[in-house]
This record gives structure tokens, sequence and C-alpha cells, in this order.
């Protein structure tokens, strides 16, 4: 079971205090930003997101926002320079340094376009039901649909996208479906992605989120300080914030504590703080996914 982070804070400023520089890997919806019955109305509280802009501008931090929204919207909707944004479960990554697209997402676009144009009239056969089009994915959300709609919006996707579908997967959200390529890859594969290149090999990383596919992070890097948003059951995360409400005091706390340690610090011992930079490197994990997309294509020739 997670610790209640209120209870054990001690443990977690302790390692912020002892770390040469830290990493910030943030989910959005529900996690910077409250989860909200119209997800295009989603937005930072304006307290969350000047801590947010004032984290990115301290020396020996790197923060990055890594959504399920597409990348242009998770950029728009954050809107600060200097941070590292990854859109679409991973499948896209930007900063000012680098940009980087799934080799192999562009090979699940073909699907993409189809499920949409087979989903396009369920708003009108299911009032409240909205589909959110991200180029790479599609989420389909039923927030707004009449709970005893539900069990027809669920049949329909399974049916569109069966558990054996060979180009596109499904994953169940809050209140949504999430519809991407089917590729052995997800946020921790991103999380991992940015943080092989971080030239700080020490860097302390917190990874924060509230949702199932944050889950697929949380376990994405040995030594980070894990923390659910939301009820602490079913997770792995180390900790957990009861509230979305609460992450804005957390980062809040996290950034005058950088601060001191910063003030305090003997300016000879300074000169290993600096903002972790990002280094452009083949990743490993790239050749992990061509593997399993060469089997993939094994298994469509063999059926045919």
């Amino acid at each position: 079971m997670p610790l209640l982070l209120d209870e054990h804070r001690s443990e977690v400023e302790a390692r912020v205090a002892a770390a040469s520089s830290l990493v910030f890997y943030l989910d959005f919806d529900g996690t910077l930003a409250p989860i909200v019955v119209e997800p295009e109305l989603a937005r930072m509280a304006p307290e969350t997101r000047t801590v947010l802009e004032e984290l990115s501008k301290q020396e020996g931090i790197l923060v990055c926002v890594v959504s399920g929204r597409s990348l242009a919207d998770i950029k728009s909707r954050v809107g600060l320079s200097g941070l590292v944004y990854s859109g679409n479960h991973g499948l896209e990554i930007e900063s000012e340094s680098l940009r980087f697209v799934h080799p192999e997402a562009g090979r699940g676009r073909a699907a993409i376009e189809d499920l949409n144009r087979r989903v396009a009239g369920l708003p009108l056969l299911i009032p409240g039901v909205q589909l959110e089009l991200k180029g790479l994915s599609t989420t389909i959300h039923f927030r707004r649909a009449d709970p005893t709609a539900r069990d027809q919006i669920e049949m329909i996707v399974r049916s569109l996208v069966p558990a054996g579908h060979l180009d596109l997967i499904v994953t169940e959200g809050k209140m949504n479906y999430e519809i991407r390529p089917r590729l052995d890859w997800n946020k921790g594969s991103a999380v991992r992605w940015i943080h092989e290149r971080i030239k700080d090999r020490a860097a302390l990383a917190f990874v924060i989120g509230d949702d199932r596919t944050d889950e697929d992070a949380f376990p994405s890097l040995a030594d980070a300080i894990t923390i659910r948003v939301g009820p602490g059951d079913s997770t792995s995360a180390r900790y957990y914030l009861p509230a979305q409400s609460d992450l804005g005091t957390l980062l809040g706390r996290l950034l005058e504590l950088w601060k001191d340690r910063l003030d305090s610090a003997d300016p000879s011992s300074q000169s290993h703080i600096g903002r972790p930079a990002l280094a452009l490197k083949e990743s490993s994990p790239i050749l992990n996914v061509r593997l399993r997309r060469a089997a993939v294509d094994r298994r469509r020739q063999g059926s045919q």
C-alpha cells in the first residue's frame, strides 16, 4: 500500500536536500489540472501554473509534462517555455533541444483514421459521448453520458477494437477509452526515453500522475519518488496525495525547499548544480519496439 505523503514528507525532503538536480514528470488531467466534464475546458489553477513556471526557471530543475493529449494540445494548455512535453502517451516528445515521434507510430495511423470514421456518429447515437481525435490516438469520453449507456459504449468500443486487434489497443481511463497503436510503448517508455538523455545521472526524479496510464510510468525509474494523485488503492506509486488540489501546495513546498538549498549552499559546492541538460543519443527501447513490430507483421502474414 502507498504511503500518505503528508505523513512521510520528511523522507522526500531529505532526498531533495541531497539531490544534485530534480526532474519532474507530471501528468496533466487529474494532476496538474482538475478533471472536468468538458475535456476541452481543462485548465491549471493560476497558482499551480505560477509554481510550475517558477520551478521550470530554477537552476537544477527540469520539468516534463507527460500526457495522453496530443502534443499540440498539451503545449497549448500548459503554455510554458523551457519544459519537455510528451503527448499521445509518449508517442511524441518535444523540447527546445529535441523532437521525437515514435518511428512506428505512423503505421497505426491508418487504423486510427479508420476507427475515427467508424465512431464519428457515436455522439449522435449516445448523447454525452465526446470524441477527442489526436492524430496518433483517439479518446472516447463518456463522462457526460447517461450511466445506463456505459455498457453499450464499452460493447461498441470492444467490438471495434477487440483484444486481438493487430494494430490498436484499448486502455480504460477515468470515464474514457484510450485507443492507440499496439506498440510496446507508453508513458513509462517516454519517461525512460527522456531520463536516459539527462546528462546528470544522479538527478532525482519525481513521477506524479492520477490515472491508469500513469501506472506505466511509476515503475519506469528505479529510484524515482512516485506519487499517485487521488485514492491510494491499486497503485504501484510509493506515496499518494488525497486530492488534486494538494499538488500545487506540494510543488510550492518543493520549490521553496530547493530555493533554500541553493541559497544556503557553499558557493564552492554549487558548481555541480545546473539545469539538467538533455543529450541526443539513440535509445535502446526503439530497437525493442522494432523487433516487436516485426513479430506483429509475421502474425499478420500468417493469418492471411
